[in-house]
């Protein structure tokens, strides 16, 4: 099993959270391919199987004389936050697995990391850099992140575990960020800023400043959904 979703799946999953969101109102029309292969920095076929996705889904129509619209309306905000408020057992669950995978993934990562997995966390991290406070984007970088630390670590079990959770992650990785800038209790920069000092512990080879670093990040993300309940 991959553990990195494709990249299409993921664009698809931003671009229909915009607009369950209603960021995008129905009947409004969309960015162009080419203007979203630039936001996400992808290729326009990548977009154009996003848009497929959507298309399949009811989300999106395109129109003749050009151009792709909403279609179906989106759902109220207050009803994404009940929507999360009844989750948060789910992801309590998925957090506890957390916890006892990627810690100890990142003890391991940073003994057996390659100089290609460096380079790999490390473009990861210029690219979460580059999109502080544009939390719709950062968030797949946010959940490749945690899953090339995973990679590190050289362990294909854990791998194959962390696998089987990817979805969820991805899902408590978006919703946690949501609710940490929305309480006020944790900025964007703060954010990237203990991405960046789990990469350098990984990097460095310090086992136990990864694990105490990955330990402080997933408590942070554990306070912001109790926070929520």
């Amino acid at each position: 099993m991959s553990l990195q979703r494709k990249i299409y799946e993921i664009i698809t999953d931003e671009l229909r959270r915009i607009i369950e969101l209603d960021l995008i109102k129905p009947g409004e029309k969309l960015d162009t391919i080419d203007q979203l292969a630039a936001q996400y920095r992808v290729g326009k076929s990548t977009v154009r199987e996003a848009l497929s996705q959507l298309k399949a889904l009811g989300l999106i129509e395109s129109r003749q004389g050009g151009g792709t619209y909403v279609k179906k309306p989106g759902i109220e905000s207050s009803a994404v936050l009940d929507s999360l408020q009844t989750s948060n057992a789910e992801l309590a669950q998925v957090l506890q697995v957390r916890k006892i995978l990627e810690v100890g993934a990142a003890g391991l990562a940073a003994q057996y990391r390659t100089d290609e997995d460096i380079k790999e966390i490390g473009k990861i991290i210029e690219q979460m850099k580059d999109t502080v406070g544009n939390e719709e984007i950062s968030g797949f970088y946010d959940t490749n992140f945690h899953f090339a630390i995973a990679r590190a670590s050289r362990n294909l079990i854990l791998v194959t575990m962390m696998a089987h959770i990817a979805d969820a992650m991805h899902r408590m990785i978006k919703d946690s960020c949501k609710l940490w800038l929305y309480s006020g209790k944790e900025t964007a920069d703060k954010l990237f800023e203990e991405h960046r000092k789990l990469f350098e512990a990984i990097r460095d080879g310090d086992p136990k400043a990864a694990a105490a670093t990955m330990t402080k990040h997933l408590t942070q993300v554990e306070n912001a959904l109790q926070s929520a309940k």
